[in-house]
């Protein structure tokens, strides 16, 4: 009778574990190998699952801080390209601030003022508040207030 009740407190216990790892980490994919391993097992399944999502957690915070020491070190400064909608845009940055300055495809032109905060990994363009990220020399720019179906994620590249 006390063995069952372990077996049962276990495979709950594992189950558990492997659930919060499967929601918790979309990196993670080497979770369900320790997964095969049968109930009795199932402590050391339970702390090396632990143990991986907060890895994957702490790899995903270092990747947060890198972009945003990039940024505090004045990698972001430059000047940066794309196109949105048949319109060119081209940001140029330097410190804190910077300018965006977007011309149609009919020749008109506007510049808009950015302030950038990088502690929070935001900029303001204009009036609008958009967080940002830099992999290498693409600068990613997405509005906070974004709907799942607008597509107003702007990619830069550094030019």
């Amino acid at each position: 009778m006390a063995i069952s009740k372990k077996l049962i407190f276990s495979g709950l216990t594992a189950a558990a574990v492997l659930a919060l790892t499967a929601c918790g980490s979309n990196q993670n994919q080497t979770a369900p190998s320790s997964q095969s391993q049968s109930v009795a097992s199932s402590k050391p399944a339970e702390s090396s699952s632990v143990a991986s999502t907060s890895s994957a957690a702490n790899s995903s915070s270092s990747a947060s801080a890198s972009s945003s020491e990039q940024a505090a070190n004045g990698e972001l400064d430059g000047s940066y390209h794309t196109s949105h909608e048949g319109d060119q845009l081209t940001l140029q940055i330097s410190g804190t601030t910077g300018q965006l300055t977007k011309v149609e495809a009919d020749g008109e032109q506007e510049i808009e003022q950015v302030q950038i905060d990088t502690t929070n990994q935001t900029m303001i363009i204009g009036d609008d508040v958009k967080r940002y990220r830099i992999e290498g020399n693409q600068l990613t720019i997405e509005d906070l207030s974004q709907e799942p179906y607008d597509d107003d994620t702007l990619v830069f590249t550094k030019q």
